[in-house]
């Protein structure tokens, strides 16, 4: 009697399944990718509003707390740079004297822990957790010589925009990021729209 015998996969063949399986495995069940962090709000697609000045700036007189409720310090995006934002892309100088300074007042961002439900209604639900609100108070000011020496003239307008959003006990950091990343996008149109108009209101003879 002939006995036929069979090779067996050899040890280095054994090792590479071994290894594709366990890369399969980890692709299937790996942590999902890193949040880049929310996106900052753009204001590119707006028209310019022109002013008879020559300079433009930005100054903060507002202080992070850098401690809870606050949390703009966790992020890089915040209300202060949706300002700076704002004016780098929507305010021109095109006059041959003055400035435009653009000050902002608040830029907070408060994370309030909201009351949670007890009972069955409570254990079983998925509670709103924590509510999040955003201010940025802000004033622009346009200051120009007079015609003769020592006029002087000076418009102003002032801005208060907030928005604010919820999230849920379930969400994860992912979409808590989502979260404010949204509330960030709400504040900047509230806040241009606002500004504008006041813009257009009480500035009337700077505009160009």
């Amino acid at each position: 009697m002939k006995v036929k015998l069979v090779a067996g996969p050899g040890p280095l063949r054994m090792i590479g399944a071994a290894l594709a399986a366990l890369l399969l495995v980890s692709a299937c069940t790996g942590a999902p990718p890193a949040s880049t962090g929310p996106r900052a709000p753009s204001f590119e697609a707006q028209p310019p509003i022109r002013l008879d000045v020559t300079s433009i700036s930005v100054v903060s007189r507002y202080q992070e707390s850098g401690r809870a409720p606050n949390v703009e310090h966790l992020h890089s995006v915040t209300p202060e740079t949706t300002a700076r934002a704002w004016a780098a892309a929507r305010v021109v100088g095109v006059g041959t004297r003055g400035t435009a300074t653009l000050t902002v007042l608040d830029g907070s961002v408060i994370s309030e822990n909201l009351p949670k439900k007890g009972g069955l209604t409570g254990f079983f639900g998925d509670q709103q957790d924590v509510r999040l609100t955003a201010r940025l108070r802000a004033r622009l000011v346009v200051d120009q010589p007079g015609p003769r020496a020592g006029d002087f003239q000076q418009w102003t307008a002032d801005v208060d925009a907030s928005a604010n959003r919820t999230v849920l006990e379930s969400a994860s950091l992912n979409e808590r990021d989502a979260a404010y990343g949204a509330l960030l996008q709400a504040l900047a149109r509230e806040f241009d729209t606002a500004l504008t108009a006041e813009i257009q209101r009480s500035m009337r003879p700077a505009l160009r």
